[in-house]
């Protein structure tokens, strides 16, 4: 009888747990080559000032060496405390472009910045489309 008590507390507290929205999963580490820096790769990396940013990759533009790969990015104002809060931030989607086309070297990207990948999905026109100050539009319904 105590071990189905038990059994039903943890299902019920798993159940509660679930029903929050924390976010995508955040993975431990980075792709130490940046090779999980796509285009649609949504980042969330941590800043020197403090918090970490939430961006979203347009496009990466292939150049060869020693060039290496541009990444243009959008950069959102809103920053979480950590990467928990930074993924739980993308998830609801109330974000506001900072910067509609950041540029910056892949290579100099995975070396100066700690970062994770949490999700890659499309990048839609509408995304393509945003200036400065304007609100990330939701995930275009599935046909």
């Amino acid at each position: 009888m105590r071990l189905a008590c038990l059994l039903v507390s943890a299902m019920m507290l798993t159940a509660c747990r679930s029903k929050e929205n924390n976010g995508p999963p955040i993975p431990a580490s980075a792709d130490p080559e940046g090779k999980d820096l796509v285009a649609g790769a949504v980042v969330i990396a941590t800043e020197d000032t403090g918090g970490v940013r939430i961006y979203k990759i347009k496009e990466v533009s292939f150049f060869p060496p020693p060039v290496g790969d541009e990444l243009v990015m959008l950069a959102f104002q809103e920053k979480g405390a950590d990467f928990a809060q930074a993924a739980k931030l993308w998830s609801k989607r109330e974000l506001t472009v900072a910067l509609p086309s950041v540029r910056v070297a892949r290579h100099q990207f995975v070396k100066n910045r700690d970062y994770r990948v949490i999700a890659t999905e499309p990048v839609s026109k509408d995304e393509l489309a945003l200036k400065r100050d304007d609100k990330l539009p939701p995930i275009a319904a599935k046909p």
